[in-house]
């Protein structure tokens, strides 16, 4: 067999298993000087901020860091953007119900963001990838039918 005919194939299996099971993507770019704007607010608003935005874990991870404003303002930014980009990879029917503060982005068992909570179904998996760079960050999130509906792993990029 050549080696055409071999990546070929390859890449017709890849097609096959990965292209049908998409059900949604949602891409998400996020300015953190807007979300320090934001944050930069009164107290009270803060909080009241960072309660609808963010999961229980994430508030008390954002919280720990506090004192670094930087690094708090970038989480959060990492936090809305990984969840903006989720909403989008959802049905409409599914984004009329959504709310940022039941969707988990961290794990301790893992550096690299996680979807947990929210509506996820048992024959759906989320493929998440997220990047900053100065000022920016982005977040991509694939939707995916699992093959398997009894698997219900939460799988990165």
């Amino acid at each position: 067999m050549s080696v055409a005919r071999s990546i070929s194939l390859t890449q017709a299996a890849i097609s096959k298993a990965s292209i049908a099971n998409i059900r949604g993507v949602g891409i998400d770019l996020v300015h953190v000087p807007r979300i320090a704007a934001l944050l930069s607010r009164k107290p009270a608003y803060l909080a009241k901020f960072t309660r609808r935005v963010l999961h229980e874990n994430e508030y008390n991870r954002a919280v720990s860091m506090i004192e670094n404003r930087e690094r708090h303002n970038l989480f959060i930014a990492r936090c809305w953007s990984i969840k903006e980009a989720l909403f989008k990879s959802l049905d409409e029917s599914r984004q009329s119900g959504f709310q940022m503060r039941d969707w988990n982005t961290i794990h301790a068992s893992s550096p690299k963001p996680i979807v947990s909570g929210g509506l996820i179904r048992n024959d759906e998996d989320f493929f998440v990838s997220v990047t900053h760079d100065g000022e920016y960050v982005l977040a991509a999130v694939i939707r995916g039918q699992s093959d398997n509906p009894c698997d219900n792993k939460r799988k990165l990029l």
